[in-house]
């Protein structure tokens, strides 16, 4: 898959995602590997970035906090990156395929593009602090996944409901740690 190829994927995603997972479905020769280095490294380093810049344009005081910034924003692009890995490893039992690494490769995608409009609103929140509600449109990434569970892991349509309670509560329980870490990792620093 061309890197033109998978922003158009990502994008139509947005709009109609029912229909686009059937034609990334078609796309078989996608590698995690190459999702990562395509779509998913250049979002949480724009994420990053907009983190950075954000708080040193809106804070009064910036000279003082480069340090907490940086920390933020460097802590912001490994926590993406491992989330949507730890997240892969939590959706990857609920695959119904033949081997474990087919069933890893296709949580992956599925993880790795409804995780794009999480990626764009906080962006766009971490630049512009004074909108940050826009983070709530970030929910959308779940809508995508929902509508992926069935083409994308190979579930059957009777099932997706349940499959998708039972994979969101284990994302929101890896969101919920990692903002843990986080958070305890910012005030060991003294941040």
């Amino acid at each position: 898959m061309t890197i033109l190829a998978t922003y158009k994927h990502t994008f139509r995603l947005l709009i109609s995602p029912e229909k686009e997972w059937i034609s990334i479905l078609d796309h078989v020769n996608i590698k995690s590997s190459k999702l990562l280095f395509i779509l998913i490294v250049p979002l949480a380093l724009i994420m990053s970035a907009c983190n950075f810049i954000g708080f040193v344009l809106f804070d009064n005081n910036s000279t003082n906090h480069i340090d907490m910034f940086l920390f933020s924003s460097i802590t912001t692009f490994v926590l993406s990156i491992a989330s949507i890995y730890i997240s892969s490893i939590v959706v990857r039992p609920f695959a119904v395929l033949p081997t474990k690494k087919e069933r890893f490769e296709r949580a992956f995608i599925l993880v790795a593009f409804s995780y794009t409009p999480g990626f764009i609103f906080n962006s766009i929140a971490f630049l512009f602090p004074i909108i940050n509600y826009l983070t709530i449109f970030g929910l959308y990434s779940f809508y995508i996944l929902y509508k992926g569970i069935t083409p994308i892991l190979n579930v059957p349509d009777r099932r997706r409901s349940g499959y998708f309670t039972f994979i969101l509560i284990g994302l929101l329980s890896i969101y919920a740690v990692l903002g843990a870490l986080f958070i305890g990792t910012a005030n060991l620093l003294g941040f």
